[in-house]
């Protein structure tokens, strides 16, 4: 018997997941499957405070996003940090920077 939530296995004989409190399930449903996506770069700064406010735009409008370097700028203020996205919303990214006055290579 598994756990349909955290994919322990149990004896025969457990009904419940004691963990997570929901019933045990003969066989587990398929897995979560993982797809490459390719990443480009929108926006790049070395200013902590713009940086957060284009990421919030990018986040505000759906649009998923991470950045990269932005452990040196949160820890030390140094060098650059770059937001990027999914190569399928990149244009839309870069299009809502613009019409929000965030220009790529802002700030650098």
């Amino acid at each position: 018997m598994f756990c349909p939530e955290c994919r322990m296995e149990y004896v025969e004989g457990v009904f419940l997941c004691p963990d997570c409190r929901v019933p045990l399930v003969a066989e587990l449903p398929p897995g979560p499957t993982t797809e490459f996506v390719e990443h480009v770069t929108v926006f790049t700064t070395g200013n902590s405070v713009i940086l957060a406010m284009a990421k919030s735009v990018l986040e505000g409008a759906g649009i998923r996003c991470f950045v990269k370097g932005e452990v040196l700028q949160d820890l030390f203020r140094i060098g650059t940090a770059e937001i990027r996205v999914g190569k399928e919303d990149e244009e839309r990214a870069v299009r809502l920077l613009q019409e929000t006055n965030f220009s790529p290579g802002e700030g650098e």
